[in-house]
């Protein structure tokens, strides 16, 4: 049922968790005949995660850092670096997650564009890139009017019931290696501290609710850490806690463990999707996706560690995997929802 006209198709990366996401969109697009383009920001991990799923990419800019002026700049930068790729490359369609650079050249160099949006507090995100893309594909958890109010039209929304994550397990299959690469206690934790360099990220810098988790733990675990740069590595050095040296393959080790806590939000959503239990520590407002889990019982919510413990005791006693199972089968693949839309535009 592939149709035989051929695209080429731009997808941009900024963000690690993006590679996971656009991953198995990238196989499928392929395999339909497409020719595909991937361009990607130096940024946390992104370099070695490609490199680790044998992704060609081309290298274009880099995250600001902390300063407001040097964000403006590094994102001036990507843009200029973007459009002379873009402009040589011609492609018939530009794919992105919350880039601001990739809206703005694609929508310059009048290419047609898809936005996958999941965190509506992004707002200086929202604000550039929203308006400036074609079609805006998200979780049907975000109010409409959390995407209409940049000036988005209702009929260039598509949404879709679930989250972006089970993207990232579609034909997941775990590699047992990965456990070689560490000696460890059970119950094994895996943990992600705040997403300190994010503009919507507006807590101190120097202090991490993981940490505060990790020195209150009523467990014996092993914590394995995954610090977002080189400064939140300091705040982790305890005895039990695991700090990978080279990037690994996190969903395995997702699979593998018996809890994820984190105060971002993507790793959470990402054991969910494997069927592990997760609670959010994110010290701001709670996103739309996350309490659309809640709410469904199968994710919780908190910033006092001793009621992490809490319900994490709950949670990795209890019928958790039937639940969440139930829970995911009437949940939609944004892949399919990608492709479909893909198709439509072909059409």
């Amino acid at each position: 049922n592939y149709t035989l006209y051929y695209m080429k198709i731009w997808i941009d990366v900024s963000n690690a968790p993006h590679i996971h996401f656009f991953k198995n969109i990238i196989k499928e697009l392929k395999v339909r005949g497409h020719d595909v383009v991937v361009t990607a920001r130096n940024f946390d991990s992104i370099i070695e995660i490609l490199e680790l799923h044998d992704i060609d990419y081309r290298l274009v800019g880099k995250h600001g850092g902390f300063s407001l002026k040097d964000k403006l700049v590094e994102s001036s930068k990507r843009i200029m670096g973007l459009t002379e790729i873009i402009s040589k490359e011609s492609p018939d369609l530009a794919l992105y997650k919350h880039s601001v650079e990739a809206s703005r050249v694609s929508y310059g160099l009048k290419i047609p564009s898809l936005c996958v949006l999941d965190n509506e507090i992004a707002e200086s995100q929202n604000k550039l890139m929203l308006p400036l893309s074609t079609k805006i594909i998200a979780p049907k958890a975000i109010p409409l009017k959390e995407i209409t109010r940049y000036g988005v039209s209702k009929k260039n929304i598509r949404r879709f019931y679930g989250v972006c994550e089970l993207a990232h397990v579609r034909d997941f299959v775990p590699d047992e290696k990965v456990m070689s690469n560490f000696n460890f206690d059970r119950p094994l934790i895996v943990m992600r501290p705040e997403p300190i360099k994010a503009d919507y990220y507006k807590g101190d810098k120097d202090k991490s609710i993981i940490r505060d988790i990790i020195v209150n733990s009523s467990m014996d675990a092993t914590f394995v850490v995954f610090p977002r740069c080189e400064d939140q590595k300091k705040l982790f050095d305890f005895e039990n806690v695991i700090i990978p040296e080279n990037v690994i393959d996190s969903l395995s080790l997702i699979h593998y463990s018996d809890l994820v806590i984190s105060a971002g939000g993507s790793m959470n959503r990402e054991a969910i999707a494997l069927e592990v239990p997760a609670i959010s520590a994110f010290p701001g407002h709670v996103l739309a996706v996350t309490q659309f889990l809640i709410d469904l019982g199968i994710k919780d919510h908190s910033l006092d560690p001793k009621e992490i413990w809490k319900m994490a005791e709950e949670f990795m006693t209890s019928t958790y995997k039937k639940d969440v199972r139930k829970a995911l089968k009437k949940m939609e693949n944004p892949v399919d929802i990608i492709l479909e839309e893909i198709e439509a535009i072909e059409d």
